[in-house]
C-alpha cells in the first residue's frame, strides 16, 4: 500500500495516494512514515487540519523510523507549523546526508520560498527533475517555482514537458502564461 501511494503521489494522483496510505496505517497503526506521507498528501489536497493531525501522529512513532525518515518527518512538521527556518534546517541536513533524496529536496523548496529564497528553491527543484525527469509531480513543482521566481519561459517549458498533461500541469502552464 505504501509503495502504491508513493507512485500515485509522484504522478499527482493524491486521492489515490491518500486511500493507499490509509490502508497502510490501518494495517500498521505504528507506521510513522505512513502518517508523515498522509500529512503531505493531505496538505496537497488542501486538507490542512487533517495534515496537522497526521504529522503529529507520525511524530509519535519517530523512534521507529530510520534517520532519513526522521529528518523527513521533522521537516514536514516544521513546514506544516510554519517554522520555515527549521524546515530548511531539517531538509537541508537530510539532503546533505542523502544527496539523491528527491522527496527531501521537493519539500525543501517551499520552505526556501517562504523565506524569500526563490533562486535556491528553483535550483533545488531543477536537481530533482534532473534525477527523475519523468515524474509529473516534480516537473509541475519546478514549473510553479520558476513562475514564482519570474522565469515564465522556464515555467512554460517545464509545464509543457509533462506528458500526458494532467490538471496540475495545465494549471502550472496557465500560471506561467498569466
Amino acid at each position: 500500500h505504501f509503495a502504491t501511494a508513493l507512485e500515485a503521489a509522484s504522478n499527482n494522483r493524491f486521492e489515490e495516494a491518500r486511500d493507499s496510505l490509509l490502508k497502510a496505517v490501518e494495517l500498521d497503526p505504528r507506521f510513522g512514515i505512513g502518517y508523515q506521507s498522509l500529512a503531505g498528501v493531505s496538505r496537497n489536497l488542501g486538507k490542512l487540519q487533517e495534515a496537522q493531525t497526521y504529522i503529529k501522529e507520525g511524530l509519535r512513532y519517530i523512534d521507529g523510523m530510520t534517520e532519513r525518515e526522521r529528518y523527513n518527518t521533522r521537516g514536514m512538521y516544521s513546514r506544516l507549523t510554519g517554522d520555515y527556518q527549521q524546515c530548511v534546517k531539517e531538509y537541508g541536513e537530510l539532503i546533505s546526508r542523502y544527496a539523491a533524496d528527491v522527496v527531501g529536496r521537493n519539500q525543501l523548496a517551499p520552505c526556501l520560498t517562504q523565506l524569500q529564497r526563490l533562486p535556491e528553491a528553483v535550483d533545488v527543484l531543477r536537481r530533482v527533475v534532473q534525477l527523475l525527469p519523468n515524474l509529473p509531480l516534480f516537473r509541475t513543482n519546478l514549473s510553479y517555482y520558476a513562475s514564482y521566481a519570474s522565469d515564465f519561459q522556464a515555467a512554460e517549458q517545464e509545464a509543457l514537458a509533462i506528458q500526458p498533461p494532467d490538471r496540475y500541469a495545465t494549471l502550472a502552464l496557465a500560471f506561467a502564461l498569466v
